[in-house]
């Protein structure tokens, strides 16, 4: 198996269609095909969108382990943090900034003492 067939094995395994992947990974219209016909491979910042969509590692990407599971952390994530990532993650560039804003915010907030 290849980096290519890792990707397509991801994709069909979430259900999703070429295009869906494209946008939600930041992909450029088209890469999909392009790869699925071994026009071209995928370049870094690819991998890692992808990776980071599907919550795998680059190295399983890259077919250098057959883990998919990232490589824990020191202080790995909780439920609510691990959620928050996802959610942000899936988000776009507008919503990246409003998710941060509001954190921002709340932070403020808490720093004040008013907490909502």
């Amino acid at each position: 198996m290849d980096t290519i067939e890792r990707i397509l094995a991801l994709q069909k395994k979430a259900g999703i269609t070429n295009k869906t992947l494209e946008t939600a990974a930041g992909l450029s219209n088209g890469s999909m095909t392009k790869w699925k016909n071994r026009e071209y491979s995928p370049n870094t910042a690819a991998i890692v969108s992808l990776a980071r969509f599907f919550g795998v590692s680059t190295d399983y990407l890259l077919c250098l382990t057959n883990s998919p599971e990232p490589p824990s952390a020191e202080n790995p994530l909780t439920e609510e943090e691990a959620l928050l990532v996802d959610v942000y993650r899936k988000c776009s560039a507008a919503g990246h900034f409003r998710i941060i804003q509001f954190c921002m915010n709340e932070c403020s907030q808490a720093d004040e003492g008013n907490p909502r």
